[in-house]
């Protein structure tokens, strides 16, 4: 049958293939050709927003800009066994303390001698008082840098006092708590 068609006719008919071909390639191959436009977009998106992250590609711009953003971040460690937990809570807490220059009179627990789980957990919390004396720099010296103890659960409670005779010396009451196992 196709010898019977003039030059003209095969043409036409070769057009008429190659245009179904290209149409049907169009129509399958169009929404891969899509999808791939929009991952590179959105790959170009998030190494945009990397870059902002991490401005750098030398280690040491890189470095210091990660420090920077792992300051922003509070630490936090998994809660140990009371026993253990206590003396490392307690100690680093401490020195908190002393580095916002507070003048400690007492850091208790709170509580007696064990603390009771807490209902429908697996941890205990454990609070702790501080008394002392200190400015309000100080005080917010302290509640600054709170964030870079890593086994600190959460203020309880806190009271300051304006001293009568000097009302930049102040009272300071403070109850905070940690988890333990």
């Amino acid at each position: 049958m196709f010898e019977r068609l003039n030059q003209r006719d095969k043409r036409a008919l070769t057009f008429g293939a190659v245009s179904v071909a290209v149409i049907l390639a169009y129509m399958s191959v169009g929404p891969w050709f899509k999808d791939w436009q929009d991952i590179k977009a959105s790959l170009r998106a998030k190494r945009d927003q990397l870059k902002v992250i991490a401005p750098a590609d030398d280690d040491e711009t890189a470095k210091a800009t990660w420090e920077k953003l792992a300051l922003r971040v509070p630490v936090f460690e998994m809660p140990l066994r009371e026993k253990e937990q206590v003396p490392l809570f307690r100690d680093k807490f401490n020195d908190q303390l002393k580095k916002a220059g507070i003048k400690i009179k007492t850091l208790q627990p709170i509580g007696g001698k064990g603390a009771r789980p807490i209902p429908g957990t697996m941890v205990k919390l454990l609070k702790f008082q501080c008394r002392g004396k200190c400015s309000l720099n100080q005080v917010l010296d302290l509640l600054a840098g709170l964030n870079s103890n890593p086994y600190l659960a959460g203020i309880e409670d806190l009271s300051i006092k304006f001293g009568q005779k000097d009302r930049r010396q102040m009272d300071l009451v403070m109850t905070v708590s940690t988890f333990a196992k």
